[in-house]
């Protein structure tokens, strides 16, 4: 598997206390990767360091294959939580400006221009400057420039923070939509959005890594079950324990809700547990109302913050 960002016990203290803490994660090459983490864990320090903003106390990592001390800067882009905009320049002028110091030709800066601005719904506001943006424009005139000219890695600290619905809606269309030629790294509080963007994660707290994974891993969609029952079925959870393929059963205290740990046999799919518990259900008499694969991400937030 091919990696855009490696940490090996990265590291940064402040007065002598570890924000990040021996940290040791691994980004794949064309993921849409979230990073989370409560408030203070060290998410926003860990992206300055990846960035090149903040030296580490100790430990390394590598952007696409460059030690911090070398970062490919061609090659990657950053949109930081606060980030400012030049507040007299238009949003055309300011990305025509900023695709040239990349190294774009005029005619190809103009075309870059137009593609991000048109990819963000900005295309009617070309000519509004800076310090007439909307909290929401702003927002999406910052992922433009961050996707300008189709970088390799685009880091984005809480991209979508502040938005009223549809425009975060908008925002995280635009990633899904630009992320096909970048790997992008997404710092979010909000776990929904991360389950619904985010094809791998990983979960500090503290400064420390406690978990990563593909987001199936993590929500348990490749082996657990919820099923919701019309009715309290009494014989329901007795009818699932004697079956090979599962490996344990919950049930709620009022009976309704059945969670289902599988257990496939060797060259069975997923779907041939699935099957055979909702038979045994159906066989104990169990009325089905919904099912649902895995665990929502924020229940996997909450049991390991």
């Amino acid at each position: 598997m091919d990696i855009a960002i490696r940490t090996d016990r990265l590291t940064k203290r402040y007065n002598g206390r570890a924000v990040v803490d021996n940290l040791t994660f691994e980004v794949p090459k064309g993921s849409i990767y979230g990073f989370l983490g409560p408030n203070g864990a060290g998410k926003t320090t860990t992206f300055a360091m990846l960035c090149g903003f903040v030296r580490p106390s100790s430990g390394s990592a590598e952007v696409l294959g460059q030690p911090l001390t070398n970062l490919p800067l061609g090659r990657m882009a950053a949109l930081p939580q606060d980030a400012r905009f030049h507040p007299e320049r238009t949003l055309e002028d300011s990305l025509r400006f900023m695709a040239e110091l990349q190294g774009l030709d005029p005619e190809r800066a103009r075309k870059e221009t137009d593609r991000v601005l048109d990819a963000v719904d900005l295309n009617d506001a070309r000519k509004v400057r800076g310090k007439a943006l909307s909290h929401g424009m702003a927002k999406r005139f910052g992922i433009a420039q961050a996707f300008l000219g189709t970088p390799e890695l685009v880091l984005l600290d809480e991209p979508t923070e502040g938005l009223d619905p549809r425009n975060a809606h908008t925002v995280r269309q635009t990633i899904r939509a630009m992320a096909g030629h970048s790997t992008v790294l997404v710092s979010s509080h909000n776990l929904s959005e991360v389950e619904d963007l985010c094809d791998h994660a990983a979960i500090i707290d503290h400064g420390k890594l406690v978990t990563q994974a593909s987001l199936a891993e993590l929500t348990g969609q490749d082996h657990q079950i919820l099923v919701q029952l019309g009715k309290a079925g009494t014989g329901a959870v007795a009818a699932l324990k004697g079956l090979s393929r599962v490996a344990g059963v919950q049930a709620s205290a009022d009976g309704l809700t059945i969670r289902v740990t599988l257990r496939p046999g060797k060259g069975e799919s997923v779907e041939d547990a699935i099957t055979e518990v909702l038979g045994a259900l159906m066989k104990s008499g169990a009325a089905i109302g919904t099912i649902v694969r895995g665990q929502k991400l924020e229940e996997k937030f909450l049991e390991l913050t």
